[in-house]
Order: structure tokens, then C-alpha cells, then sequence
């Protein structure tokens, strides 16, 4: 990746001010104190706390697509450094037990032959020494999430996944790690299935954030 394309990917970062438990940028002129987004005063999400490097456009999204559909393994450094200055931003080293990658179905995981979440989740490991755990596994195959509305991507992931090992997450502090996060459909089920099975507190961290406005 040359100067310029890594500077483009940088200008995508999400800044303050953003939703304080779902990381949703806030179009709000105070950038100073905690803000709830409204979907998160209506319903507060299982997890935590969410946050995100950046925007899912621009060359963000042409990173992300090239490590997730064009086996462009060389870009897991680069975007998990990415990851890893967006956790220090937010949390510590200290802060978690775990690392936890979002799986893949394992009929798509052949198919594609690998997980990216895990191989970020691996990155982020590498500059943490947080360990990473597999845990969390995804029992059925669900559609894509593209082109789906809210309702349908919270019922396509409802009871997707299941955690393999409860006794391994139990009272563990767990980051749950994919590359994108629209709705949070994803990361709440399969948080909530990490919380159900023991886990004391889960948080989210992602490459990109896709919004509409």
C-alpha cells in the first residue's frame, strides 16, 4: 500500500463526538462528556461499549473488502495496527481477558478459507498480549447481512451462535473483534451468547463503522 492510499485510509477515522455505548458517530456540536445515541437510550445493547477506527467508505471499505473477498492477507498488519490504535484510544491492555473474533459458519469459512475477524483478532493479540480465544462458534449458516433491513439482520443472527467452552469465558472480560459492525446485529448476538454463557462484560472493536444517515 503506498503513502498515499494509507493517508486516505487514515482520513476516515472516526472522531468525537460518538454514542459512549454503541460508538455510532453523533451529529451533535459538543464533542465534550458521554452522549447516548437514540437506539441506545431505547434499548441499551448487550455489549458494553463499540468502537470503531472508521468510516466504511472510501479506502477503508477497499481495505476491508480486500482482505475479506480477495485473500489480500498482506493488509491484516496494516489494519491491525488500525485496530490497535483505536483500542488504545478507549481501553487497556489491563482491561480484557480475551480476544474474540466473530466465526464464520464453517461451510463459509471452507469456502473463503479463513476468517478475517480472526485474523485481525490475531493482529490485535500480536500487539496486546491479549490472548486470543475461539470459543464462540457459529452453528448455522446465515444469509448475508447486506441488503437486509434492522429486523431482518437481528433475526437472520438470532441463536447463531453458541459458546463451545463455557468454563473459558466464565468471568472473563472479553473484546469481541470483527471488521464491520451497520446495525450491531452481529456483535449483539454474539455477545449476548458470550454473557449467557458466563463471560463478566463484553466490548466491541471493529475496523469500520457503516452508517446511514
Amino acid at each position: 500500500m503506498c503513502g498515499s492510499c494509507w493517508d486516505r485510509a487514515l482520513s476516515m477515522k472516526i472522531a468525537p463526538p460518538r454514542c459512549s455505548s454503541c460508538g455510532i458517530p453523533l451529529q451533535i456540536p459538543d464533542t465534550s462528556g458521554e452522549h447516548l445515541c437514540g437506539n441506545c437510550l431505547l434499548q441499551f445493547p448487550p455489549y458494553s461499549g463499540a468502537r470503531a477506527f472508521g468510516y466504511y467508505a472510501g479506502e477503508v471499505s477497499r481495505l476491508v473488502q480486500g482482505l475479506k473477498f480477495d485473500s489480500r492477507w498482506n493488509l491484516v498488519e496494516p489494519l491491525g495496527a488500525l485496530l490497535a490504535a483505536t483500542f488504545y484510544e478507549t481501553w487497556q491492555r489491563r482491561d480484557f481477558d480475551l480476544l474474540v473474533p466473530v466465526p464464520l459458519h464453517p461451510r463459509r469459512r471452507r469456502a473463503r478459507g479463513y476468517n478475517q475477524s480472526e485474523l485481525l483478532a490475531q493482529a490485535l493479540a500480536r500487539r496486546t498480549a491479549i490472548r486470543c480465544s475461539l470459543e464462540l462458534v457459529r452453528t448455522r449458516a446465515t444469509l448475508p447481512q447486506v441488503g437486509l433491513s434492522n429486523s431482518q439482520r437481528a433475526a437472520n443472527v438470532r441463536g447463531a451462535f453458541i459458546c463451545r467452552t463455557p468454563d473459558a469465558v466464565r468471568d472473563k472480560r472479553i473484546l469481541l473483534i470483527d471488521d464491520v459492525m451497520t446495525t450491531g446485529a452481529t456483535v449483539s448476538s454474539a455477545a449476548a451468547t458470550l454473557i449467557a454463557a458466563g463471560a463478566l462484560r463484553v466490548s466491541v472493536l471493529t475496523i469500520a463503522r457503516a452508517d446511514k444517515w
